[in-house]
């Protein structure tokens, strides 16, 4: 049932669901693995009536079917089974609202596309569409220009808590991450999308650990829901974060001062944020959030290399006797702290960096705002 004009329903809905109609890849080329892959999973009535569900600015944000039917030409029951159907593929997000409405939402950049894919830890061909799809060196372009082009960052590091000043727990409980995991009403333990990916990009795994992709509150519910994730509680999660600590992981969050929906662990090998930074493919700053920096007591340092080794971004080394940071490339996540043996290592607050107090909804509300004026400024250029 696709509209008069609408030639490709597949290209429109493969823009949709990569938040491009906002901006986030207004640079993006066409997809042709993207394509294939919903094309073979979605059938043009299934994927016109995804396309008739409204694009919301902020990520999980439901729509009722009757909002749906307003706008969609198909019979509301035909529109409902249409849904429903695709739902139980796990391709799209469904919930009944507190006054016991049908409600939906499209899976947006970050925010189930293209995780829904990859946290059930499933090997199969719609997944290796997608990682084909974000293997291209144009994708990999426009993913890094989506954060780097606008001055709000959406997500940022939490140090580790043995990197923590006890002080600061008080002062800024979110820096904390064993009390964000404390606020949660629900807590989802999938496996790392990243390392998926990379593992059917190259054939081989990167070597850390799959099992440590932790998601909170709503995102929490509804990939539960959806059999993609197990729940788990609150002291098996702090159980995973130490799992991942050990292994050097670094904690990757909302950039919000409450209501966190993702709490990954990511590496420098195989995941989005940090392998940039280790590449020196972008500045750290340009990509994410940083509150603190490292700082080293070169009097209490021997020189044992144990943060050498662990640290995610290549950022410290050996020099003159004592271990060196890079300012300019560390990220604070205080994976190093607990390595070092004499306590000559400790995180300080980023002077320039005030705490992000934003919560979820309006971070994304003021990240879309920004979006939309780069478009509207690039647009204003290209017609000179």
């Amino acid at each position: 049932m696709a509209r008069p004009g609408e030639q490709n329903i597949y290209a429109r809905l493969a823009l949709l669901w990569t938040d491009a109609t906002w901006g986030w890849f207004d640079h993006l080329p066409p997809s042709g693995a993207l394509e294939t892959m919903l094309r073979e999973s979605l059938s043009e009535d299934e994927a016109q009536a995804l396309c008739d569900i409204p694009l919301k600015t902020v990520p999980l944000d439901f729509v009722t079917l009757d909002e749906i039917a307003a706008r969609s030409d198909f019979p509301p029951d035909r529109l409902e089974q249409l849904l429903d159907g695709v739902a139980s593929r796990r391709l799209l997000f469904s919930k009944t609202t507190q006054e016991g409405k049908k409600a939906y939402a499209l899976l947006k950049a970050g925010y189930g596309y293209s995780q829904i894919f990859f946290w059930d830890g499933g090997k199969h061909p719609r997944a290796q569409y997608v990682a084909e799809y974000f293997k291209s060196p144009e994708i990999i372009k426009a993913t890094l220009e989506m954060h780097t082009t606008i001055k709000t960052k959406p997500f940022r590091y939490i140090p580790t808590t043995e990197a923590i000043d006890p002080q600061w727990q008080n002062v800024y409980p979110s820096e904390t991450i064993e009390k964000v995991i404390e606020k949660a009403f629900k807590i989802a333990l999938a496996q790392c999308p990243c390392r998926i990916r990379y593992e059917f990009q190259n054939g081989k795994p990167c070597g850390h650990s799959l099992d440590v992709c932790i998601k909170l509150n709503e995102l929490a519910e509804l990939i539960i829901d959806a059999g993609l994730a197990k729940e788990i509680s609150h002291e098996e999660a702090v159980q995973v974060l130490k799992k991942a600590q050990a292994e050097g992981l670094v904690h990757f969050a909302d950039n919000t001062g409450e209501d966190m929906k993702h709490i990954c662990n990511c590496c420098g090998d195989a995941c989005w944020n940090v392998g940039p930074i280790r590449r020196r493919q972008v500045p750290r700053d340009a990509l994410l959030a940083t509150y603190f920096l490292r700082e080293t007591n070169e009097e209490k340092c021997i020189a044992c290399g144990e943060c050498v080794k662990i640290c995610p971004v290549a950022a410290v080394e050996l020099e003159d006797g004592v271990s060196k940071v890079d300012l300019d490339w560390c990220i604070g996540c205080g994976v190093c702290v607990p390595r070092c043996s004499t306590d000559a290592i400790r995180l300080v607050g980023k002077l320039d960096k005030p705490r992000q107090s934003l919560n979820f909804a309006d971070l994304h509300m003021k990240v879309n705002i920004e979006r939309s004026a780069n478009v509207e400024a690039r647009s204003e250029q290209s017609d000179r």
